[in-house]
């Protein structure tokens, strides 16, 4: 990915865009490691036992293991993200619509291969996320407001939103690729180019370039109602289980 970059001269705006959510990703984890050190000094009290700092030390190996996996993964998407963009901006000084299809299937060769390699560790990010709500529900209707739980909810919490947020930069690259053929299409190639411009928008229309996992389409759309629906889910059936209890 970074060679390809190199080649479409986006890798300057490829690391700056890095570096910031590098810092970002570096205020998740500390603000997670925050509330796993609020919660062991709050259970541990005057007595200070082992386990309970072996149980905070691991639960912060972990976090942090989740949030390096996460960064890693937006570090890439971000890459696919500005070789889209570069794609748009390049194409209006194309001349031959043919090295503009020449150009977009080598994209698309680039985009696939990429998805196709974060691939797992994007389903188990997902996985962790499919876990950890309806945890936290199970958790906030079973503890409410007590000061010790407010802690550890808000470490799962944070590391909640960190997850979605890399399923939000994984679905904008699907988001810009849908809106390159409308920008091919409204570029003027030239007289006598119409159908020759009309096949182009066609093909990048039916080759469906996105981001995937597990052959889905992975775009904002669908993270949202990922989002709202599994919540939903989550506090119903959480609730439900706490009512029959």
């Amino acid at each position: 990915v970074r060679r390809c970059g190199d080649q479409m001269g986006v890798l300057g705006r490829w690391e700056m865009l890095a570096w910031a959510d590098q810092r970002l990703m570096l205020i998740v984890w500390l603000l997670a490691s925050s509330a796993t050190a609020v919660g062991v000094v709050y259970d541990a009290g005057s007595n200070w036992e082992v386990t309970s700092v072996l149980f905070g030390c691991a639960t912060s190996f972990l976090s942090s293991i989740l949030v390096a996996l996460m960064s890693c993964m937006i570090i890439v998407c971000r890459a696919m993200t500005v070789m889209v963009d570069a794609y748009g901006c390049h194409i209006a000084g194309i001349p031959d619509l043919a090295e503009a299809k020449h150009d977009w299937n080598v994209l698309k060769a680039i985009l696939t291969k990429t998805s196709a390699t974060i691939e797992p560790c994007f389903v188990v990010l997902v996985g962790v996320a499919i876990v950890m709500v309806p945890s936290l529900v199970a958790d906030f209707l079973a503890l409410g407001l007590n000061p010790y739980a407010m802690a550890p909810l808000l470490q799962n919490v944070i590391l909640i939103a960190g997850i979605f947020r890399m399923l939000f930069v994984a679905g904008a690259i699907s988001d810009k690729c849908s809106r390159v053929p409308s920008l091919v299409n409204s570029l003027p190639f030239g007289r006598g180019s119409e159908r020759v411009q009309q096949h182009i928008v066609e093909h990048i229309v039916h080759s469906g370039v996105g981001f995937y996992i597990c052959d889905v389409r992975v775009t904002t759309e669908l993270v949202v109602k990922f989002m709202f629906k599994w919540t939903v889910l989550a506090f119903g059936i959480s609730t439900a289980l706490f009512a029959n209890t």
